[in-house]
């Protein structure tokens, strides 16, 4: 497939993103694609405390919030993705800056302008080429994220044991359902304005149909980038 590329999974809690990004690292690699995988917050040392921190119960003001989310992106992008993606090793991610939009901009209703403008700042305008979003409708959403099954159960599947249920982590899976559906409705907003980038696959397929949708998806972003990489060769 050729050059490197900066995959991003996005999504509301318990639509498989984790599970999905897991699929494609493995099929990446058992095909001799180097990959790196990452979440958000995470992956780091600073971006595992942080993470701890923010799935506490500990409270936190929107806007504090929205900082140490973008503390742990702007040390994963330092650190982790830009060196990765130099080196031509593809990325991918379990989250990165939509979820900001998506939650503190549409959930938290803090100022999408400046969460716009705190993304490129943090992340040095790198942006992903290609966003999968697995859209979940909220009332399927605050089944799965109620259940204390392993996800794959809960989506049809075997063995791989959800995030949610693993941490018992709750800091965002506890709002209102008003929450979550202006979350869901921010990413596909985000979707919407961005449809050379995005792709939206339906979150309740079963964990087998959402890998082949995700596959071909990364497959064309392959060759577009290729095909970017190509014209620049010749020019």
């Amino acid at each position: 497939m050729g050059g490197a590329i900066f995959v991003c999974f996005e999504g509301v809690e318990g639509s498989g993103k984790t599970t999905q990004a897991q699929i494609l690292q493995d099929r990446l690699n058992a095909e001799n694609y180097k990959s790196v995988m990452v979440r958000e917050p995470g992956t780091t040392p600073l971006g595992q405390h942080l993470r701890d921190y923010l799935k506490s119960s500990q409270p936190l003001s929107s806007k504090a919030e929205l900082l140490l989310f973008a503390a742990a992106r702007a040390e994963l992008v330092g650190t982790t993705i830009k060196p990765n993606l130099d080196a031509g090793i593809s990325i991918i991610a379990d989250r990165f800056e939509a979820s900001s939009m998506a939650y503190q901009g549409f959930g938290r209703k803090l100022s999408k302008k400046m969460i716009t403008a705190l993304n490129n700042y943090v992340t040095n305008e790198i942006h992903p080429d290609l966003t999968i979003l697995l859209d979940l409708q909220t009332d399927e959403e605050m089944k799965r994220i109620g259940l204390q099954l392993p996800l794959s159960m809960a989506l049809g599947g075997e063995q791989t044991v959800g995030r949610i249920d693993k941490e018992n982590q709750r800091r965002f899976e506890d709002l209102p359902t008003n929450f979550h559906k202006r979350v869901r409705s921010g990413f596909l907003d985000l979707a919407e304005k961005s449809q050379d980038s995005w792709v939206v696959l339906d979150a309740r397929l079963t964990i087998d149909e959402l890998a082949e949708q995700v596959w071909n998806a990364v497959s064309l972003c392959f060759d577009r980038v290729n095909a970017k990489l190509a014209k620049i060769n010749v020019n």
